[in-house]
């Protein structure tokens, strides 16, 4: 049954959308219920009415930025390996042999600073997370530590611009994409990646999916809808490939499953182990089969701004 929302469609300005879920702070546990409505007309997914950053804040303590946390000796291969495989598949799809990067969002710059070790690229990082920032530019990044939109970074700078499971967090997602749009130089990339409400992961565990993450997460981007805006604001020769999530991902979902359905021991324990170093390595090998069958989670767009 559809209703008139709070705020108009970011994608579209509709203002009549449906109740899609009912979600609850699912990391910390803290009190409070968000509704999750689906557009009518394009189908974006969205937190209506959408929280202020008054009420955000505190669904974002220090320790919510997992990425402040040391990775064990026994675990830190996983990441190296994947930031290897993340920065292959962008350099293979770049246009150019060396050029000018952008990574809004960087966290404490592990990527660029893996990507201009392999490639000699001039790397820009937008953080606003003072310690993540201050990391970053321990490791010699670039780093602004401020949003995408008050950066006040040059039109047709840069050949390509990433942001690694960012817009989800963003407040007007279709602005951040317009920007990104004219920040790229023609045949410049844009590189997005994000959870996918419409893979299977998501329809297993519904209002238990990590990828739905409220508050935090204020938009859900179904792979059809986000390649439509994609494609309507300019973007050409757009490319997808449907990943899992982190490693952990999968059994952190599970186990806010069991939690909702009475199993809670089951599921302190799949939690404890899954952020232990034995349990990550053991969750990484496990996901594999899960993932082979199309038990997928996230999405990766490689969009070319066309010359």
């Amino acid at each position: 049954m559809s209703a008139l929302v709070t705020n108009p469609c970011n994608f579209c300005g509709h203002q009549q959308a449906e109740k899609y879920l009912t979600l609850t702070d699912l990391r910390l546990n803290l009190p409070g219920s968000w509704n999750l409505m689906k557009c009518e007309n394009c189908g974006l997914l969205f937190l209506d009415p959408q929280p202020c950053w008054q009420e955000l804040s505190a669904h974002y303590p220090k320790e919510y930025h997992a990425y402040l946390r040391k990775d064990s000796k026994s675990t830190s291969f996983l990441r190296e390996f994947g930031l290897r495989n993340r920065v292959k598949a962008v350099l293979s799809r770049a246009t150019v042999q060396k050029g000018r990067i952008l990574d809004v969002g960087c966290a404490t710059g592990d990527f660029l600073h893996a990507f201009q070790s392999a490639s000699g690229w001039d790397v820009i990082g937008l953080e606003i997370v003072p310690e993540a920032a201050a990391e970053a530019k321990a490791k010699g990044i670039a780093i602004i530590e401020k949003d995408l939109e008050e950066a006040n970074l040059a039109d047709n700078s840069f050949d390509v611009i990433t942001l690694w499971d960012v817009l989800e967090h963003m407040p007007d997602p279709a602005k951040a994409l317009h920007l990104c749009h004219n920040l790229l130089k023609p045949g410049g990339m844009l590189v997005l990646k994000c959870p996918d409400p419409s893979g299977r992961e998501a329809s297993i565990f519904q209002e238990s999916w990590i990828g739905y993450e409220s508050p935090q997460h204020l938009f859900g981007f179904p792979r059809s809808v986000l390649v439509n805006k994609i494609e309507g604001i300019g973007f050409t020769q757009l490319s997808t490939a449907q990943t899992g999530s982190d490693y952990a991902a999968f059994f952190v979902s599970l186990s806010h499953w069991l939690n909702r359905r009475g199993r809670i021991s089951l599921s302190k324990f799949i939690i404890r182990a899954a952020h232990k170093p034995l349990g990550r390595i053991t969750a990484g090998i496990l996901v594999r089969p899960i993932r082979w069958i199309g038990i997928t989670s996230s999405c990766t767009y490689y969009c070319q701004k066309p010359h």
